[in-house]
């Protein structure tokens, strides 16, 4: 007796070492889950909503290093992971999609004319994801399943990774497979360039590296080319975790929400080293011509997109190096160099403005700074206000992991994404996931996902009332008019949400508490309630170069060795 095609689909993922599957199921994806449940090699998750299934995948290859495959059905079950594939895409997550379509007979494919819509609940799936995905793509006959899936693994996790997605027709889903195929997820390394900057190095007295996300895979071997050339670095906030918080020659991060001597390390720079990181403008500031404006720039990236993008806009990249990050150091050895004046003057500004003014004690930096965490565990904050708090005052050493959905930034993407890593790191790793009061509502149907598996989870809730990150905006440039951001407009009363009553309902332990202990095993959430006006400091406002964090210290502008600018106070949210 011939297996069906989707059997022999999941066993070749499986010899791929893709066994993961996260779904909501539904008629026309229902004979793919019938196969994943009879099979032996695969194990599946149910969640309560498409698009909390999505961002679980992106958590569970963030965490674990491995692709999962989400299951979702036809029509609104496939337009519910549009956020969660988004995510992926923008931050280089392989992902597999497979969504379920409508019977080929019934399809707007069997006619000729163009109506809306023949099959119910059919849509063009296909043409829909093709702008943020790196393959979309509707199976149209069993003959080509084959091709199909080997293209799609091979571009999942070659040149930039990302996802990929496959609409799979119910019918064609149910048929026999006769011409059995097989699947390879097999890295290809593609040469590059040898192109050498030794000469850069040597030439420069204030040379910076900025890490990025896309140094992950290499950064056992970056760190030691950093260590041995005694360069000091900065990251983004894609590379938070990539190497400990406690390393000399690390400087912090650099961007709008940066560190103010990182960004002060960056903008003094002569030699700007850019690895794995696309350099948006949450690094830059929207004024890119005033970024390292004095410096050299030199971008390692696999997508020349990228660099095509930063030059563009003003910031120049005098040598840009279309390359993996490994093709990069193989060609270039690190170079032992004197960089100790450098070194020492970062030291004494990292010193001299080492505490950041209007930080009260009892807010919620120091909050935050006064948990113990485990010496292993994986922190995921959201977005918003909580995720820059968490930015700002959380430390990690080498086993701690740190990430969010940076690129897209969506509200209410920690809960789901920690669920992802929960299930990665097989319930043996504590999960932290913060979030603030208005993020968690976005997907908070899925603590009933984390109460049944028992997921060792910490929720820490940054209660602020209201939506705090936008009330900043509009303190600053809409006269303090709290339209759609107030609890009383978001959440219907000036107390905000019961969150711990919401919680205890899902069978989650709830409190509100200001004494954080993380759990090693079964999920508990903190509700953690914090002044409503709380700001997030140090901050740039729009216009302004790096070196003008708000709130200003005019001392700073004595220390800088380029060029100085002076400081432009409140010109607009938006462009002039």
């Amino acid at each position: 007796m011939s297996a069906y095609i989707v059997d022999h689909i999941i066993n070749e993922l499986a010899n791929n070492d893709i066994t993961t599957y996260f779904l909501v199921t539904g008629g026309a994806i229902a004979p793919f889950v019938d196969a994943v449940g009879r099979s032996k090699r695969a194990k599946y998750y149910c969640f309560q909503h498409e698009q909390a299934a999505a961002m679980a995948a992106e958590g569970y290859y963030r965490a674990s290093g491995k692709i999962a495959v989400v299951l979702v059905t036809s029509g609104p079950g496939v337009q519910n992971i549009l956020n969660g594939v988004c995510g992926c895409w923008y931050d280089s997550i392989p992902c597999l999609f497979i969504s379920g379509q409508v019977n080929m007979n019934e399809s707007l494919d069997s006619i000729k004319s163009a109506p809306r819509q023949v099959g119910f609940q059919e849509c063009p799936v296909d043409n829909m994801f093709l702008s943020i995905t790196k393959y979309s793509i509707k199976i149209k006959s069993s003959k080509e399943v084959g091709n199909i899936f080997q293209t799609a693994l091979n571009l999942i996790i070659n040149n930039r990774r990302g996802p990929v997605l496959i609409d799979f027709p119910v019918n064609i889903q149910t048929e026999k497979i006769f011409d059995r195929f097989t699947l390879n997820c097999d890295i290809i390394n593609t040469p590059t360039p040898s192109i050498n900057i030794d000469n850069f190095i040597k030439e420069s007295k204030r040379p910076i590296v900025v890490l990025g996300n896309g140094a992950r895979d290499n950064i056992n071997e970056v760190k030691f080319w950093l260590e041995v050339s005694n360069i000091p670095f900065v990251t983004s906030w894609g590379g938070a975790d990539l190497i400990e918080h406690s390393n000399p020659l690390r400087i912090g991060y650099i961007g709008v929400y940066g560190d103010r001597i990182a960004n002060f390390a960056l903008q003094n720079a002569d030699l700007v080293i850019i690895l794995g990181s696309r350099m948006d403008t949450r690094q830059t500031g929207g004024n890119l011509q005033s970024c390292a404006r004095e410096a050299i720039k030199i971008m390692i990236d696999i997508d020349k997109n990228e660099i095509d993008k930063l030059n563009e806009r003003g910031f120049i990249i005098n040598l840009p190096i279309i390359s993996t990050v490994k093709n990069f150091l193989f060609n270039n050895k690190p170079i032992i160099n004197d960089y100790l004046p450098w070194i020492n003057i970062i030291n004494n500004l990292r010193n001299t403005y080492i505490t950041e003014p209007n930080r009260k004690i009892g807010d919620i930096y120091n909050i935050l700074q006064n948990i113990t965490l485990p010496k292993t565990c994986i922190i995921i904050p959201d977005c918003g206000g909580n995720l820059v708090w968490a930015m700002q005052s959380i430390t990690l050493n080498n086993n701690q992991k740190l990430f969010s959905n940076f690129g897209n930034s969506s509200m209410g993407y920690s809960l789901p994404a920690a669920i992802g890593a929960a299930i990665a790191t097989n319930k043996e790793v504590p999960i932290i996931c913060i979030c603030g009061d208005g993020g968690i509502q976005m997907n908070i149907q899925e603590l009933h996902t984390v109460a049944k598996l028992n997921l060792p989870m910490t929720f820490i809730i940054i209660n602020n009332l209201g939506y705090g990150i936008i009330r900043q905006f509009q303190d600053q440039y809409f006269g303090s008019r709290y339209t759609a951001t107030s609890s009383e407009e978001v959440f219907g009363s000036e107390n905000g949400l019961d969150i711990v009553k919401i919680a205890t309902a899902y069978g989650i332990s709830a409190q509100r508490s200001y004494d954080i202990n993380i759990s090693m095993d079964n999920p508990i959430l903190y509700d953690v309630l914090i002044d409503p006006v709380q700001k997030i400091f140090p901050k740039l406002e729009f216009g302004n170069s790096l070196e003008h964090m708000y709130p200003y210290i005019p001392s700073l502008n004595e220390h800088m060795i380029i060029n100085k600018t002076t400081p432009i106070i409140n010109v607009g949210w938006v462009s002039k």
